[in-house]
């Protein structure tokens, strides 16, 4: 009913189209083995007009395929039954990545994968390395346009768009389409979300003791950064703070006779202000707080690409709770919002 696969086993072996349609949700309950193999069919096993157009697949690679999928079923059950749901479905994940290459193959060639079993298996290597390769691309795209680099990565972008738009009157650019995704995609959500990476990697952890080593402003590019003044004995008055943090987390720690006003950018992620918070895209987030006579108030402005940015009294959750679960987290030395 979707892609014909259950007629076509159907009309191959016989049976009503039924009773393949109801095999395939049974094996899709037993460890979601059944969408594996309707995929498999779906990519290996050519239809009928392409067997009547003749040149895709010969009858025998026909008879290949469908004694492939055949063959994975029967594995799936007997694994399945020998070893329970949880390790038969993790067939699952190996079929669902086997799939993916046989289709990237099928993209990058515009030929169905048929043939021998080696045949088929080499090609989804094929597909798999690629896809593989795209993932390296994707990362280092990420980081190059977070780092500033978004220029040369452009760069890149346009000489494969040109090659593409060469290979489309000489034949054989085509698997340059992945590739050039791979490389657009982050740069344009980077660029989107704002996602400066620059100011190191990893985790850092501040906690000034005086007014001297308490800085303007912390800034980390990916990692979680934590700002503890909880040691740190602040006069009244306003106190301006930065916190800039290109991917992860920024959590800033305040006694809890400080009071806080807050306003933040956030590209993707969300903003937890003690017992409020707010998230999404393209955040703007503004809360303003006016501190008592004689109390200290820090004026916290943000900045996050991708990630969280929370100001807490303690440095871990009570009682080990999710971060939206905060009812006991309030901005207590504030007087009005």
């Amino acid at each position: 009913m979707l892609g014909g696969v259950a007629g076509g086993i159907g009309r191959y072996f016989g049976i009503d189209p039924t009773l393949v349609r109801i095999a395939f949700v049974a094996l899709a309950l037993f460890g979601g083995t059944g969408l594996v193999v309707y995929a498999a069919a779906l990519l290996l096993v050519p239809n009928d007009d392409e067997a009547v157009a003749g040149g895709v697949s010969s009858p025998r690679d026909r008879n290949t395929a469908i004694g492939l999928v055949i063959a994975f079923i029967l594995v799936c059950i007997a694994i399945g039954g020998g070893f329970g749901f949880a390790f038969g479905g993790a067939l699952v994940p190996i079929g669902f990545l086997f799939l993916a290459g046989l289709a990237v193959w099928w993209f990058i060639s515009g030929e169905r994968p048929s043939g021998s079993p080696a045949t088929v298996v080499r090609r989804a290597a094929i597909g798999v390395a690629l896809l593989i390769g795209c993932f390296g691309l994707s990362v280092a795209s990420f980081f190059a346009s977070g780092l500033g680099g978004g220029v040369v990565t452009a760069a890149i972008v346009i000489a494969a768009g040109a090659a593409l738009v060469a290979g489309a009157f000489v034949g054989g650019a085509r698997w340059l389409v992945l590739p050039a995704l791979a490389i657009a995609l982050p740069l344009a959500f980077v660029s989107a979300a704002g996602i400066d990476l620059n100011g190191g990697f990893g985790e850092r952890d501040v906690r000034p003791a005086t007014m001297a080593e308490l800085e303007d402003g912390y800034r980390l590019g990916a990692g979680e950064l934590v700002v503890d003044l909880r040691e740190l004995d602040l006069p009244a008055g306003d106190h301006p703070l930065k916190v800039r943090i290109g991917a992860g987390h920024a959590l800033v720690i305040v006694p809890e006779d400080v009071c806080v006003a807050s306003r933040a950018e956030v590209g993707m992620g969300g903003v937890a202000i003690f017992d409020r918070d707010g998230g999404g895209i393209d955040v703007d987030w503004k809360d303003s707080r006016q501190a008592p006579e004689n109390t200290p108030r820090i004026v916290l402005d943000g900045d996050v690409g991708l990630g969280l940015l929370e100001v807490r009294h303690t440095r871990h959750n009570p009682r080990g709770r999710d971060w939206d679960d905060r009812t006991d987290e309030r901005n207590r030395a504030c007087t009005t919002s």
